[in-house]
């Protein structure tokens, strides 16, 4: 049964954590509400997998290196985003604390490659034709082709391939939040 994000940030109080931080993942479709929901968790650090994109693909090895080691060994995570509007990384770097709950978020954040690295793992879900407006009100109607021939499929044939739903601890429901 989908929860709220009440119901996940109580979750996450109640972790003990390995370390110094706790992290979190948080994987859905794109459009289904795990910035969102990220956003709503109180004190959290996060990092959205969007920023290692590299202009044709996600760098889920950069990500694991930049970030997750680091984290995993009490270390500060650094890392370079990717500006999506100018097609190139960010100049100045990003760091994440080791320190209280830092979540990964996005559509790959639920990777099998990740998946033991996270003391909880959540799946945001929403219907697709919902994920579909919210990614053209984001995008623009000149995205909506992208989307629906682009990347709704590659969401689809991952999901498929790495069944990061049924990793997951929690199930939250996307229908009321954003992108």
């Amino acid at each position: 049964m989908p929860v709220d994000a009440a119901t996940v940030q109580e979750r996450i109080r109640a972790l003990r954590p390995r370390g110094a931080v706790v992290l979190v993942g948080i994987g859905g479709c794109g459009g289904a509400g795990k910035s969102t929901l990220a956003a709503a968790l109180e004190g959290a650090q996060v990092v959205s997998t969007d920023a290692f994109w590299n202009g044709s693909e996600f760098e889920l090895s950069r990500l694991e290196r930049e970030v997750l080691g680091p984290l995993v060994r009490g270390e500060a995570a650094r890392y370079r985003g990717f500006d999506w509007d100018r097609q190139r990384p960010f100049p100045d770097e990003c760091v994440v604390r080791p320190e209280g709950v830092v979540v990964i978020e996005g559509v790959c954040a639920l990777h099998r490659r990740f998946r033991e690295a996270y003391d909880l793992r959540i799946w945001v879900e929403a219907p697709r034709e919902l994920r579909l407006e919210r990614g053209v009100e984001r995008d623009g109607e000149a995205a909506r082709r992208t989307w629906e021939e682009v990347w709704m499929p590659m969401e689809e044939r991952y999901i498929a391939r790495d069944r990061p739903r049924e990793s997951a601890d929690l199930i939250v429901d996307g229908s009321g939040g954003g992108a």
